[in-house]
Formats: structure tokens, sequence, C-alpha cells
């Protein structure tokens, strides 16, 4: 069971969600391959993958155009090959039935592909001096961040990282993933 994940990171939660499903994937008597589709641009053939995850980072309900190229670029190659979907989102936070349609099945049906599984995972928000956001991204997550303290209860470190994301729901989506190779 050969696997390709190619990701897209915008701060690096996507990027360790990929990481981790490797891991995992291994753990289930599988091969994965990381690919970073925002930093390598010369995709490889899928030839030889049993399987295929696509995950992006999400940023005012989008994906990143470098996942959503691989998607479209690489549909015709898909086909006979079980795929997977994933995204970090904070809308998973708050609406994740929403999350996954709007972030999950839509771009399925626009890429033109069909996942066997899909998945939202949580982010990370990192407000630390180590972030690898920017100024105006952590500005704009720490309002975001008090707006959702404020309407659904949630308590976030407005100086410090919010790590978001349940590994027992990724390691579920590796085995749910691995599962359909067999």
């Amino acid at each position: 069971m050969r696997v390709l994940i190619a990701y897209g990171s915008r701060w690096g939660s996507t990027e360790e969600i990929a990481g981790r499903l490797a891991g995992f994937l291994g753990e289930e008597g599988g091969e994965a391959v990381l690919l970073d589709v925002k930093k390598e641009r010369n995709w490889p053939s899928l030839e030889g993958f049993d399987g295929v995850l696509v995950g992006s980072g999400v940023k005012v309900s989008k994906w990143m155009r470098e996942p959503l190229q691989f998607l479209r670029r690489k549909r015709g190659e898909l086909e006979g090959r079980r795929l997977g979907l994933f995204v970090s989102c904070l809308t998973v936070v708050t609406d994740p039935e929403g999350a996954r349609r709007d972030l999950l099945e839509r771009v399925a049906e626009e890429a033109g592909v069909e996942a066997v599984v899909s998945e939202a995972f949580g982010p990370v928000l990192d407000m630390g001096a180590g972030s690898r956001m920017g100024f105006v991204d952590r500005r704009i997550a720490g309002v975001v961040m008090l707006g959702l303290g404020k309407d659904h209860g949630l308590e976030f470190d407005v100086e410090g990282r919010n790590d978001l994301r349940d590994w027992d729901r990724v390691r579920e989506y590796a085995r749910r993933f691995a599962e359909s190779l067999r």
C-alpha cells in the first residue's frame, strides 16, 4: 500500500497533519511519500501509488491554489486510485458539517474528483513570537478568536499556541483510508 500525501500548508498546521498521516499509514502497513505542492512544483507521476491524499490549509473559506491545481492537473491520473481529501481550518470548530460540505464536497465536485474519505481538521492558531503567521494574519486571528470566544464560549491563548487539532480523528481518517486500499 503506497500512498502519496500531497499538501499545501500556510503556516504549518496542514504540514504537521500530513506528517502524522504518513506515520499513521505506516502503522497500518503502508508506505507514505510526502509532497509539499507549494514548495515542489515538479509534481511526480502517480504511477506506483495505490492511493493519494490531498490536503490544504484554508483561509477565508478557500483552499490554497497549489493543492487545487494538483487535483485538477492530476484528475486523469487519479481515476482508478483511491483519493482522500483533508483540510485544516477554523470553520470545523464551529460548523463541522458546513466545513465538510463547503471545503471538501464542493471542492471535489469543482475539481471533478471523487474522494473515498474526506475530513476537516482543526487548525493551529499560533499567536506566539515563533509563529509562522505574519503580523496582519495574527491580528486578524486575534479578532476572530475574541469573536469565537464571545459567540461560542471558546477559550484561546491570545499570546500563545492554540492547537485545535484532534489527533485521534487524524488517526481514524488514516485508518479509514488504509482500509479503503485493502
